[in-house]
Order: C-alpha cells, then structure tokens, then sequence
C-alpha cells in the first residue's frame, strides 16, 4: 500500500505537469501506437498461414486420372516392312483391341478388321477386280453402306470395301482381347496389338495395314 501511494501520486503530479492538452495527445499517441502494434500482428500472423497453407498445397499430390483405353491417340506409324511373327504369338482367329473398338478375324485366306468409331476422314472404297479377289485402287460405288469401317488383307493386297448396312457396333463382351504388345499369328497372317493401333499382315507377301480411331495406313 505504502508502495502504490508514491506511484499514484508520481502520475498525479506528472498529469499536472503535463496539463490537460498535452496529457489527451499523449493518450492518443499511445493508442495510436498499440493500434498499428495490433495490425502488424495479424498481417505477420495472416501471411504466414498463407504461406504454410500454399507450401501444403504444393507439396500434396492431385488425383491421378487414368486415360481410357483409346488406340491412335495420334495417327499410327505404319513399320516399312512386315515383320516375321514374333515368336510366342497366339492362335486366336478372333479378337478385339482392348478399347473394344476394333475387331478383327483371320480366315484361311484373309484377315480382316472392322472399327466401330474412327477420327480419319473416310477413304474411298476399294473393290475387288472382275476376275479375281485382287484388290484395286480404283474407287467403288457405296450404296446404302459405310467405308472406312472395314480393313482387308490378302495375298495380293489390302482392300477398304464398302462395308453393306450400318456402321459395326463394338465388339461384344464375349471376344478375347489382344492385349497390347501381344500377337496373334495363324493361317499365314499375323496381327499385333499395341497403343497406337492393330496390325495386321500377311506374312509372306509383306501386304498389310494398321488402323487406330486416328487414322489408318497400309504395307
């Protein structure tokens, strides 16, 4: 008590000192003072949570999306001659890509692909000749069906026929898929899957083509 008496009379007399006026800036300033004390409190405070929260950002891992399976994201690279069929290869005579969008047959005397969507703009249609099953280049009336959607080969070359009736659907459920970077070799043909399209060839003439929803090439 004895101690508190001098304290209060020391702020008393400094007060009446100080007088009226100057006391009121004094108060003012002090305020002013523990004021911008305050506000540089919360921005200091704000901007580090600000940065702790952008480096936590940074450092945790988005969602990885897994693509769909699409053959020929970009057109296919059509190899300059036909390889021999790889050893290992299967013996399916039928299969599907694994997009399910191709489907492809081999026969005794040919192989063929059908695509259910394709990207490319639609080539004309090849036909047979007269005589013989021998493809030909020149373009061939299509009526009441589509083309592009159906790939042959043969001994003698590669055909794109007009494919009668409706555009094929997708391969249904029960077809085997050939997986990519698999083969299938039989009956003298041999068709390979990977990324960028089906392949298939007949293996001793070299004739073949790849098609991809992208695009389409031939051997």
């Amino acid at each position: 008590m004895e101690g508190a008496a001098p304290r209060e009379r020391g702020l008393r007399g400094l007060v009446e000192r100080l007088g009226p006026r100057l006391t009121a800036l004094a108060v003012v300033d002090l305020v002013l003072v523990l004021g911008a004390m305050s506000v540089a409190g919360l921005v200091l405070t704000g901007g580090l949570g600000r940065t702790a929260g952008s480096d936590q950002s940074s450092q945790s891992p988005g969602p990885s999306g897994t693509a769909a399976l699409e053959e020929g994201v970009s057109s296919p690279t059509i190899p300059a001659t036909a390889a021999k069929p790889p050893a290992g290869a299967l013996t399916l005579t039928e299969f599907a890509a694994p997009s399910r969008n191709i489907v492809c047959r081999i026969m005794p005397e040919s192989a063929t692909c059908t695509i259910a969507s394709f990207a490319y703009p639609t080539p004309p249609a090849t036909s047979a000749s007269p005589s013989s099953s021998t493809p030909s280049s020149s373009p061939a009336a299509c009526s009441g069906g589509t083309v592009g959607h159906l790939f042959v080969v043969t001994k003698d070359g590669v055909q794109i026929p007009c494919l009668p009736g409706p555009a094929p659907a997708a391969a249904p459920a029960g077809i085997p898929v050939l997986a990519y970077g698999t083969a299938t070799s039989v009956n003298g043909f041999t068709c390979s899957s990977d990324p960028s399209g089906i392949l298939c060839r007949h293996d001793e003439s070299g004739h073949g083509f790849k098609i991809a929803r992208a695009g389409f090439g031939t051997l």
